[in-house]
């Protein structure tokens, strides 16, 4: 049975109980979204776990179960397909009665100059990054409105906050999310409907081997890792995206030093700018030199 206790505080309801209540993760495969999916299942949390990958969904979906007696299914999606959007939610709601927590986790990225980047690569990503989230609010919202409760955590980036040189396509994406969050936070929360947005920084994750790189010549170069740092663990990202979902939070940062980062590029845009452009300096050079190693 879920549990629907809520307490008040700071002038807001907040979810006092996490056992019981339903979350669909999206990107559940591997990275965050997996770590996202343990560590609510933890919480005793019921999971729907979407992504492309049906034997990395299912495995996980068993091992949750084993690991902590909870319900938890695989739902093959993708997400680039609005109506198997729409289909994962509906899938949620029969399986389990209704949907608590809506995690938008699966991403796209993408490399490469703005002004050369594919119309395909760049339509992808935002498919991904921002069209299937919207989606799937506009699905699980009615659902919430019915039950009178529930939480979408969004997961952008931190470089959705300033734009990321050699990046952009992915920063626009982010940004598009960033607005949607703001604008469904004002508008759902008479609903008792928050709307959580996480923006991550570096995360130690196979996310930059899967991004696109729309730079001619290196399309190929796709599965090699492009930051020099690791980043922290997606562990550390669930347990704060969780801690989130408790308090219902409206923007979250993981480490302080995102934080000041963001705070950096508002407050001093001409010294931030030029960090910017020595940055893409390393990564154009570092495109350079594999394209003369082919």
């Amino acid at each position: 049975m879920v549990n629907c206790e809520w307490r008040i505080a700071n002038g807001e309801l907040r979810m006092k109980e996490l056992r019981g209540r339903v979350a669909l993760v999206t990107g559940a495969s591997r990275g965050i979204g997996a770590a996202l999916a343990a560590a609510l299942a933890g919480e005793g949390c019921h999971v729907a776990l979407a992504a492309r990958t049906k034997g990395a969904l299912e495995t996980l979906a068993v091992e949750l179960r084993q690991q902590f007696g909870v319900q938890a299914i695989a739902l093959p999606t993708d997400l680039s397909d609005e109506s198997q959007v729409e289909a994962m939610v509906a899938a949620t709601v029969e399986a389990f009665g209704r949907i608590d927590i809506l995690v938008n986790n699966a991403g796209a990225g993408i490399y490469g100059d703005v002004a050369a980047l594919r119309s395909p690569d760049l339509r992808a990503t935002f498919d991904v990054n921002f069209f299937a989230p919207v989606a799937a609010m506009r699905a699980a919202v009615p659902h919430m409105r019915a039950q009178g409760d529930g939480v979408i955590v969004n997961i952008g980036s931190i470089v959705g906050k300033f734009p990321q040189p050699l990046g952009g396509g992915y920063s626009a994406s982010k940004y598009a999310l960033h607005a949607a969050s703001g604008a469904a936070r004002a508008e759902l929360k008479a609903d008792n409907i928050a709307v959580v947005l996480v923006c991550p920084g570096l995360t130690d994750t196979e996310f930059a081997t899967h991004s696109r790189i729309s730079v001619p010549g290196l399309e190929d170069m796709q599965g090699e890792r492009h930051a020099p740092l690791r980043g922290v663990p997606v562990e550390r990202v669930a347990r704060r995206v969780v801690k989130a979902i408790r308090r219902r939070e409206r923007e979250v940062y993981i480490t302080l030093f995102d934080r000041l980062v963001v705070l950096g590029a508002q407050l001093l845009p001409g010294l931030f700018e030029w960090g910017l452009l020595q940055a893409t300096k390393i990564r154009r050079r570092r495109f350079a030199q594999a394209r003369n190693n082919r």
